[in-house]
Formats: structure tokens, sequence, C-alpha cells
């Protein structure tokens, strides 16, 4: 029994981890094989996360021939794609193809080659596999160290937490999927060599840590994070060797050190940028930054970057406060008890910790810590604690106590974890948006670009194979504001005007404008009244998708930005989706709480009765217009294919912009537009005129 309960039943449940791990992420897979006309395209599922594109995409450019580290990727940030988008020598505009950071990229495209397998098959099939890794070195740390239930909740807490679990769930190709595996493993090799004692096994922990440490840069691109594993050993080896070291001792360090030179150097710097932006938020900018400080800041609008309420951030990473806060009692203790053997993973107990400071994103890192600090409070109360007051001295007892407990424990979080199993994750894009990108493709000039919101940047590179202004790794720049402005704008001429500016000067034009003393108000003002307006030689496509509705609140907010006011304004565009006719021509939403009666023009919420000024009725055939006040909302009611119709409301300040008209309405100025696709509401096309009178 007492071998049991030591050596098979911790395996036992380890099973059971990793096989959780993986039901909660395979179990969409019914989900998506019921929605396969929204969910697949060409007999592919689709990317369910943004970045994931990207990473496709530099994949399928490998398996093309088109990557080439070094040399500059044209998908991205027209029209700085070329080699003379740069301020100066360190202010370079242009995105380069490099390996690091993007080793999942080169890791599918081979595996797609070797084994004729497509990218999206990998994904769906891989990533979730690839998802749980993290649990087996927890599971080994720990268990070497006399704590498996440490390691045992810590990567149930890990796999299981919602912010994992969203970043590494059904077709989210991404670097998170070993961001915690690498360094627990590097973390845990270092372990297993200070506690070897033959030379020869020596030699291969050390081996295999400096090929994990080698292989997290290159996989993440992030040298600061490989720097204070390193740095981790090294205080821990100067420590116990009291600085006098043998020639062994410096082979040892140069199996670690040497592989990681050619990247290491930069650490402390990358460390230092880190420490200062998240810990203390003193950003460093460059000088092509500080010349843009004025244009609006689009990280606002992007959650994940948002700081969290302390319950939140708990709620999170393990579901329950009151288990989170154990958690990190218990974590804190475990680190003090075991600190020499754990201090490699000092730095990212610190990541895990800024999730209460700085953004959501790092939630991630803080569940494995809270998983095995309730795993250590078990071993330390029944193992520790209670044998200092003469209680369950016995081994025998300690082991039952401690399973028994240690199970109740992992038991109570399968319950705390259970409303994963409801959760699904689903595309980024769908189908039918996916079809019209692909029409892109067939129908456009190659090299054509696309102007659309960041959102679907990457998207339009993987699908289209066509260059986007900005993308999910770019949207920082002015160029954002300018798109925003194209689309809140009323005037189709400086829409034109900002297209040209855009698509002729591009980052390199405005940094230049900027560095001549003007102001960021004064360089917009050019712009609108076409002070550098030139014929657009190079295609581009105005391309609005149906995503945009939703968030034009925030393209609103930046295309109305103030700059003495330092603000912009929300334009909500509310499209009530559950509405049925109960009468002649009265309207009822239940999903808004509001009742539209198109006969007197009134809209009713609760207590609250709203004139509506205008009802715009938008069929294929054309439009008709009724007027019913002077002030009010504008109904638009837009029908589209068969029997199918959408509804609208908005104020008339919206109703005005581009972004109404061209897209929900598709009225447009032909001097300066040509619709070449609507295919609304997934998706709307113009091709910008390339001279205007």
């Amino acid at each position: 029994m007492d071998k049991f309960l030591k050596i098979y039943y911790p395996f036992l449940l380890l099973f059971v981890v990793v096989f959780w791990g993986l039901y909660i992420r395979f179990e969409d897979k019914n989900f998506w094989h019921s929605n396969q006309a929204l969910f697949y395209y060409k007999d592919k599922p689709i990317y369910s996360e943004y970045d994931s594109f990207y990473f496709a995409r530099l994949a399928e450019d490998i398996k093309q021939g088109v990557f080439r580290t070094g040399e500059i990727d044209h998908y991205r940030v027209f029209p700085d794609n070329s080699s003379s988008a740069k301020l100066d020598e360190k202010n370079v505009f242009y995105a380069k193809y490099q390996v690091p950071g993007v080793f999942i990229s080169v890791t599918w495209a081979y595996l797609s080659k070797w084994f004729n397998l497509s990218l999206e098959t990998l994904t769906f099939y891989l990533i979730p596999i690839l998802a749980v890794s993290v649990v087996l070195p927890l599971f080994f740390y720990f268990k070497d160290l006399g704590c498996p239930y440490a390691g045992l909740l810590g990567g149930l807490v890990a796999i299981a937490s919602p912010m994992y679990w969203g970043r590494t769930n059904l077709m989210r190709l991404d670097q998170d999927v070993l961001n915690l595996t690498l360094p627990f493993l590097a973390a845990y090799f270092f372990y297993k060599f200070f506690s070897s004692v033959k030379n020869r096994v020596k030699y291969l922990w050390i081996s295999l840590a400096s090929l994990v440490a080698l292989f997290y840069y290159l996989w993440y691109g992030h040298p600061n994070l490989c720097f204070v594993l390193i740095f981790m050993f090294l205080i821990r080896y100067l420590w116990d060797k009291k600085l006098k070291l043998t020639k062994e001792d410096y082979l040892y360090l140069a199996i670690l050190i040497v592989p990681q030179i050619w990247y290491i150097y930069e650490g402390p710097y990358h460390l230092f940028i880190q420490v200062k932006t998240l810990v203390f938020n003193i950003k460093t900018t460059t000088s092509a930054e500080q010349l843009f400080k004025d244009f609006p800041n689009v990280f606002m609008s992007i959650s994940e970057l948002q700081r969290e309420s302390f319950d939140k951030v708990l709620e999170t990473a393990v579901y329950s406060p009151i288990l989170g806060i154990l958690g990190i009692i218990g974590v804190i203790l475990c680190f003090g008890y075991y600190f020499k053997n754990l201090i490699f993973l000092l730095p990212f107990l610190g990541i895990g910790f800024l999730s209460f400071v700085s953004g959501a994103r790092f939630i991630m890192y803080l569940s494995p810590f809270i998983g095995v600090g309730i795993g250590f409070l078990v071993h330390f109360l029944f193992e520790k604690a209670l044998g200092y007051l003469d209680l369950f001295k016995q081994k025998e007892k300690q082991v039952i106590i401690v399973n028994l407990i240690g199970s109740l424990f992992l038991c109570l979080l399968f319950l705390v974890q259970k409303p994963v199993i409801s959760w699904a994750s689903y595309p980024k894009v769908f189908t039918p948006v996916v079809k019209d990108m692909d029409y892109l493709k067939q129908r456009t000039p190659q090299g054509s670009a696309i102007w659309t919101w960041w959102d679907y940047g990457y998207a339009f590179q993987y699908y289209s194979r066509r260059p986007t202004f900005h993308d999910g790794g770019s949207q920082a720049s002015p160029k954002t504001y300018f798109i925003a402005r194209s689309f809140t704008t009323s005037d189709p001429k400086e829409a034109w005007f900002i297209t040209s500016f855009i698509t002729n000067y591009g980052l390199k034009g405005i940094a230049e404008e900027l560095k001549k003393g003007i102001s960021a108000k004064e360089l917009v003002k050019k712009v609108q009244e076409g002070y550098f307006s030139k014929d657009i030689k190079h295609p581009v496509y105005w391309v609005f998708t149906e995503d945009l509705i939703p968030k034009f609140a925030w393209i609103h907010y930046f295309g109305s930005y103030d700059f003495d006011k330092k603000q912009g304004i929300h334009g909500n565009i509310i499209a009530p989706e559950k509405c049925s006719m109960t009468t002649a021509n009265v309207l009822d939403c239940q999903d808004i709480g509001a009742k539209l009666d198109l006969n007197v023009g009134v809209v009713t919420a609760g207590n609250q009765s709203i004139p509506i000024r205008k009802l715009v009725v938008k069929d294929p055939k054309g439009m008709i217009e009724k007027k019913f006040f002077e002030n009010g909302v504008i109904v638009e009611i837009v029908k589209f294919k068969e029997n199918h119709a959408a509804l609208f409301i908005l104020n008339p300040m919206l109703a005005e912009t581009l972004f109404n008209k061209m897209y929900l309405l598709r009225s447009y100025d032909p001097a300066y537009f040509e619709l070449v696709l609507d295919d609304f509401p997934h998706m709307v096309v113009y091709k910008v005129k390339e001279k205007i009178q």
C-alpha cells in the first residue's frame, strides 16, 4: 500500500490531470464539426486567434520559399515594406523575416511538408497536446523535491486556468502553447544538475538545459527571459562553489552559456527595459516614437493589456479568489522552504505577480504557481508542521493523509474548473469572410494593398496573400489614426487625401514631416486639405468586414480624436439581432430591451422614449428615407439576400460617417471609389481611384 501511494498513485493522478487538459480542449471538436459552415473553409478549420494567422502565414511563406531570414517581409506595414522606409539606421519602419520568436512557424512548415498535412490540421490536433505538456516538468520537478501534489496541482491549475485555456485552445497557433513548459523544463534540468553527483550525469543535465534555453529563445524570441534563467543558475552555482571554480566547473558553464552567446548579451538591456515599463511604467521611446507621441494610443482599446482588479486576477488564474489567496501564501512559503532549488523559477514567479500591477496577459504565469502553493501547503501541513507538533509523526500515516488531502484538493479544483467545459473556442474570422478574403486573392492584382482595421490584418495576409497597412503587430503607429479618420469622416475627398498620403508617404513621410517641427494636429490638417495629394499608383482596396460594427465605437474614438483635448468620441452603433415584428411596423428587440414604433417614429426602452429622426430602408434595389422629427436617432434597416435584414440604431453624427455610408448603406462617391465586392454584411470592398479631378 505504501509503495502504491508513494510511487504509482502520483503517476495515476498525473495521467488524470493530463487527460483533463486534453479533454477540455478536444471537447470542442464536436462543436467545431457541427458548425463547419462557419468554422471551416475548404475543409480546413479556421484559426481562433488573430496572431495565429501571422504564424500560419509565415509557415506558408517558408513552404513557398518566400521566407528568407534578414530580408523584408513585404506582406506587412505597407507602404513601409521597403528598405527605404526608415528615419535613420536606428529607426526603421519595415519588418524583417527572422527565426527567433517565430520558430513555431518553422516547426509547422516542416511538419506540414514532412507529413503532407495542412497547417490547419497540425494546429487542430497538435496544439492541445503541447498545451498540456507544462504538467510534466511541474510534476517531476516537485516530485523530486518530495512534493508531488505541488506539481500535480500546479499543472492542473495551469492547464485549466481561464487565461491559459484561452491562449492554448483549439486552433490557436501561438507561442503561448510552450511559454510555460520551456522555462519550467529548463529550471527542472538545472535542479537535476545540482542534485546529481556523478559528472557524467551532470553533463547530461547541463546539456539538456542548454538546449532548452536555446530552443526557448528561438521559440519566444525574448533574450531577457533566457538571461534571467541563466543568471539564476549562475547565482546558485557561485553560491554553492563560493566563487572557487575548477576546470570541470568552467566546462559546465561553457556548455550552458556558449550556445547562447549570440543572443544572450542583449538580455540585460531588454530586462532593464521590461522592468522599467512593466513595473515602474516608465516607457522607453525611440526618436520616431517620440515624434509620433501626440497621436492617440491604440493600446487603450486592447483588453489583455489592461490591468485587472485583485479579485479578477485570481478568478482568471484559478476561478476562486479564496483558492488564489491560499495558493499565493503557499507558494511564498514554498519558495522560502526550497529557495536554493527553486531559485531558477523566481523571475517567472515575479512575472506572475505582475498580473496585479500590469497587464492581464501575465495571469497565465501566475496560475501554475498558485497551484504549486496549494499543493505545497498540503505537504507542509501534514509532513512538516503537524510533525513538529507531535501529530502525524508516523510516516505511514503521513503518506495516507497527504494523498487523501491532496486528492481532495484535486477533486475540489476539478469541480471549481467545471465551467471550462461549457466554454468553446471559435474562429476569429468566420467562413463567409474567409471566402471573401480568398476572393481578393483571386480578383485583385498581385501586391495590392488592403486598407482596413488592424484586427484582420494578419488574416488578410494569410488568406488574401496581400499586404496590409497595419496589423496586430503594428497597430500602435499613426497609420491607425489615419485609417480610423478615413472611416470616421463624412467627406470622401478627405478620405481619398488620407489614403493618398499614407500610400505615397507612409510612416517615413509622417516622421519626416513631424521632424520639421510641425505638430501632429498641423500635419493632419495639411493632409485633410490635400497638401500631400498625389496619384495613387499602387492598387489600394478599402475593405469593410462585419466585425467592425461592434468595434466602430473605438474606431470612431480614434478617428474623432481631438489633439487639444487629448480624447475622442466613442461612436457606438447599436445592432440588435433579436427583433421581431409584433404589430404592423412595430419591432420588439429583446436583446436591447427596446421597441421601435416605425409608424410614429419612437424608440421605447423601459420608461424612456427616444424620437426617431429618420428611418432609412436599404435594399438591393435602392434606398428609401422617411423623416419623423428634427432631432433624435437614425434607424437603418438594411435588407440583403433573400429574407435577411439588419437593423442599426445610431446618432446623426455616426450616420454621416463614411463607415455608415459606404459599408452599411453602400452609398459612395464614384469620383473617389469603385465598388468591387458587395457581400454585405460579411465584406464590402472598394477600389480607391488612382486619380481625382
